[in-house]
């Protein structure tokens, strides 16, 4: 039995909750990802101090493409 694919994650709406991190709580764009224990990190720790932050600003976007290919794929 095959299931459809997962509805996939809005790239702009990551990159808003990574901005989110600078001001309010980092880690969001992970929670929102479904990398639970990458959001805890970035939540206790300050998102790394806000290095961790800083690097995401750049790479949340092919982040959030690598997880809509394993959604599309059905590894959700």
């Amino acid at each position: 039995m095959s299931y459809p694919a997962a509805p996939a994650k809005d790239e702009g709406l990551a990159l808003v909750l990574t901005i989110l991190g600078f001001f309010f709580v980092a880690g969001l764009q992970y929670f929102y990802l479904g990398k639970i224990l990458t959001g805890i990190l970035f939540l206790l720790t300050l998102g790394f101090f806000y290095v961790g932050t800083i690097i995401s600003l750049f790479t949340i976007r092919g982040e959030t493409r690598r997880v809509n290919a394993r959604r599309a794929l059905g590894y959700v």
